[in-house]
Formats: C-alpha cells, structure tokens, sequence
C-alpha cells in the first residue's frame, strides 16, 4: 500500500473513533437528539463532534449515511464500523478537497486534545474491563482448586473412601496417586500457569500470593521457581513482596537445601537487582546453620551477579553470619573495599554501616572513624545529614556530640538526636 493510502485510512479510522460514541445523535439530527447529546457528551464535545459531521454530509453520499446507520443497529459489530471506514476512505478518494478539509480540522489543538483523552479513556475501559475478565477466569480456576485441595486432604486424613494416595508430611506423593490427587496436580498446573501469565503487575502478585500455599507434589520445585520467575517480573516491590512473603514456609521441611540450591542456580533468569535482592533476604534465614560450604558459594555467585554495588554490598552482609573462618573474613574484607569505593562517594558511610555488626572491636573502630571522615566530608547538605545520622547510633558519646554538631536542622540550631 502507497503511504498516500496508509494516511487516507488512518484518517478515516480517526474520524470513525471521533464520531462512534455520538453517532446514534449525529444519524437522527433532531434537536431532542442534540440535546441529549450535549447532556451525555457536553457541549464542547457534541459542538465539536457535529461540526466534523456537518463537513463530512457535505458531499452528497448517502452510502455514508447509510453506513452511520448500521452502527446505529449494530454498534458492537466490528465488520459494521468497518464498513463506515471504507465509505469515509471512498468519499475521502473521490473528494481530495474534502479530506484536506477533515485532516485540517482534526490538526487543531482542540480537537487533538479530544482525541488523545478519549483514546486513553477507552484504553482504561478495556484495561478494567480485561481485568474484570482474568480476575474471574482465575477465581473460577481457584475454586476448581480448593475444592480439590479438599477431596485430596480428606483421603489423606482418612475421612474418604479412596485410600490408594496420601500426602505425606514433606509434601510428597506417594508412588499411586488417586484420581482426586492427580486431578488437582493437574488444575494447580493450570492455575499456576494462568496467574504467571496475567500482565497486570497487581493482579499476577495477587493471584499468586492465593496460589503459593498450594504448591506441592513431585513438581514443588518446579513451581517455586516458576512463581519466583514470574514474580520477579514484577515492577512494584511492595507487589512482589505480597508473594514473597507465603513463599517463606515453603521453604522449611526436609530436602530444604536442594531447593534453595536450585533457586541459586536459577539466579541468573532472574533480571531485576531488587527481586534478586529479596529472593536472597528470603532464603538467608535458612541458612544460619548449614555447614555446605558448596550452598554458601552458590549464595555468594548470586550475590556477585547484582550489578547494584549498593545492593550488592548489603546482600553479603545479610550472608555474612553464615560464613565461616577465611572465607568469612574474605567476603569482609571485599566488601568495605567495595563500599569504600562506591561510585557515588556519598552513599559509601552508609554502605560501610552494613558490616559494622560483623566486626571486632577494633575493626569497628577503624571502619567507623573512616565512614565519619567520609560523612563530614559530603558537600550536600541533606546527604551529609543523613549520613551522620546513620553513624549516630554506633559512635561513642564524645563523637556522637561531634557529630551531632554537624547536623544542623532547618532552622540553623543544633539537633538534639
């Protein structure tokens, strides 16, 4: 197609968009009409929307009119709207004048204002219309899944009549599943790949967070994996968190490790430094008292693959106290080289504060006295506030008053912190 036709139907789809909602008014013309038209439309709009029309009647096509008036009859129909486009795209090649005349009236401000707020305004209708439409599909799913979850558990605590499967304790299968057991292994699948799947960062955090306490079987891992997958796609952290947080006390229980392994490895599908960041907050707890040194180089291989310094240096300091001997004192010693060097020389008293709990005395003592010269240092005021703010609380009481001499507030008076 010529890029002269392209513009000619792109034209005549914008004056079909423009008109559509008042077309019934436009097609009957009396003044009860208009007047109804107004109330519905307002008077700016309808003033508007019939001067377009009153351009496009003045050419003598009643196949234009005629095609208006299907829309009337059938506005729903798709096929219909687009026969009123072609009538537009004919008069359009049969009267240059006549579309030069229409795209110089569309070109106005006022009427491109107009198109451009009820363009977004029909993109939010059919979002929430398309949200109205999964939350139902998946609440449908939902309950397909609870009232399985029930037949399953009542043949597990004996209360049913088909005894062939139960689920044990790890949350495990036993070798002969019963038809109640395989069938909600099966709608827990399509529910859980349903809400993966849903584009609305609000709805997905949802609807998973309602599907998290179901994830059992043989395929446990598979799905933990998916949800955090799926979850890490997710924009908002507090959205994100809403599914974080039920994941936790899947990961208890025997063959912990292995699970926490595989998630580790997955590590590198995950592609936003704040979700890998949390993942990590999530599983750190459950590793306070392992001794598989092959688990803690794994934990520190995801750590080093956050490309956030910041982030990357408060994530070793959660994994530090479950380091042990060289490797402990390594990981504390790459980490202040890395918070002493942040690019933004600002955030580094901050940064450095993270390891203050892991290290003796004297250490402390020497990291403290370092982050302090840096805070003192800062040339903005609201930076060089926060950060001496921060040290307050691990400084001895002579510095603390050095300090707090520094942090004037906003009246130029001292800061009692």
């Amino acid at each position: 197609m010529r890029q002269q036709d392209v513009i000619k139907s792109q034209l005549a789809q914008e004056v079909v968009d423009l008109i559509e909602p008042v077309i019934p008014y436009l097609v009957i013309g009396s003044k009860k009409a208009a007047g109804e038209a107004r109330k519905k439309a307002g008077p700016e709009v309808w003033a508007v929307k019939k001067k377009l029309w009153e351009i496009l009647c003045s050419v003598d096509r009643p196949e234009l009119k005629e095609a208006a008036g299907d829309m009337v009859i059938a506005p729903s129909d798709p096929e219909v709207k687009q026969a009123l486009v072609q009538e537009f795209l004919k008069s359009f090649e049969k009267n240059p004048d006549l579309e030069m005349e229409i795209s110089s009236f569309i070109e106005t401000e006022a009427v491109k204002k107009l198109a451009t707020e009820e363009r977004l305004g029909r993109a939010s209708f059919q979002n929430s219309n398309d949200k109205a439409r999964v939350l139902k599909e998946f609440n449908e799913l939902l309950e397909k899944l609870t009232a399985k979850n029930s037949c399953v558990n009542k043949i597990s605590d004996g209360s049913g009549v088909n005894t062939n499967s139960t689920i044990s304790a790890d949350s495990t299968w036993n070798s002969e599943p019963s038809e109640c057991g395989t069938e909600k292994e099966e709608i827990l699948e399509k529910t859980l790949d349903f809400a993966c799947q849903i584009q609305y960062g609000d709805l997905r955090s949802r609807a998973l967070s309602l599907v998290v306490p179901y994830l059992e079987g043989p395929k446990k891992r598979e799905y933990i994996k998916k949800v955090l997958y799926s979850t890490s796609n997710i924009h908002d952290d507090a959205e994100r968190a809403r599914v974080f947080a039920p994941l936790a006390s899947l990961l208890e229980g025997p063959g912990k490790e292995k699970l926490v392994e595989e998630i580790f490895e997955f590590s590198p599908h995950i592609q936003y430094d704040d979700a890998k960041f949390e993942i990590l907050s999530l599983i750190v707890p459950h590793l306070d008292n392992t001794t598989n040194e092959a688990l803690l180089e794994k934990a520190l291989e995801m750590i080093a693959g956050i490309q956030s310094e910041f982030l990357r240096i408060q994530a070793f300091s959660f994994l530090v106290p479950c380091l042990h001997g060289q490797r402990k004192e390594e990981i504390i010693e790459e980490t202040i080289h890395l918070a002493s060097n942040l690019k933004d020389k600002d955030m580094r008293p901050q940064a450095l504060l993270f390891l203050i709990p892991h290290l003796d005395e004297a250490r402390k003592k020497e990291i403290l006295e370092k982050a302090r010269e840096i805070a003192y240092g800062i040339k903005s005021e609201s930076r060089r506030i926060r950060a001496l703010s921060s040290l307050v609380p691990y400084l001895e009481e002579p510095e603390k008053e050095e300090a707090r001499e520094k942090i004037p507030d906003g009246r130029g008076l001292k800061t009692k912190l």
